[in-house]
């Protein structure tokens, strides 16, 4: 009998013992998929800009972004855009607000230089030329601008996952609707996961 129960303790020893290998072993399978999914929220970065003018005419436009790094240099993305303007030069003042959004892409194509394409349309209700107020008439849509933004950048590393981003671009589209006048230098931010 007491061979049987020093045997048994043996046996539950040597069976606790290759159940923890076997244990460590499945958390070792599940690890390369808890990295798969880290790898996929490691390629998406949130930023954006914000840009403000004040004096006569104030402006204040807020533009958040999110973008997915498609390969190491191949990048794409959405944004939002709402704009503040408003008019001293005039009596009484004119102000509106803007609103639309904006997709991109963009490659670096050595290091942190990159170039990058934009499409952002606008919509401005209650359009405002500089110099003469346009009345719609009953019925009329108020104008969208269908911006156009292509040109370059770099991107100047301020921590391991945050940078701040500089960029000079040229709107191909401009019109009378367009807010902002060629060329554009827009300086924004990006923060990975």
């Amino acid at each position: 009998m007491h061979f049987f129960s020093k045997g048994l303790i043996l046996f539950l020893i040597a069976l606790s013992i290759s159940s923890l290998n076997t244990l460590s072993a499945q958390d070792t399978l599940r690890l390369p998929k808890k990295q798969k999914n880290r790898d996929i929220l490691n390629r998406i970065d949130f930023g954006g800009y914000l840009g403000a003018q004040f004096g006569s005419v104030i402006i204040i436009d807020i533009a958040p972004t999110a973008s997915f790094r498609i390969t190491e240099k191949l990048y794409a993305g959405l944004g939002l855009t709402y704009m503040y303007y408003k008019d001293n030069r005039y009596v009484p003042a004119f102000s509106l607000s803007s609103y639309g959004g904006s997709i991109f892409t963009g490659y670096y194509i050595w290091r942190d230089l990159f170039v990058h394409l934009e499409y952002a349309p606008l919509y401005i209700p209650d359009y405002y030329d500089y110099y003469m107020p346009v009345t719609p008439t009953p019925g009329e849509k108020s104008p969208w601008a269908h911006d156009i933004y292509i040109g370059a950048g770099y991107r100047q590393w301020i921590g391991d996952r945050a940078s701040v981003n500089m960029m000079i671009l040229w709107n191909v589209n401009e019109s009378i609707y367009s807010p902002y006048r060629n060329p554009i230098i827009r300086i924004g931010f990006g923060v990975g996961l």
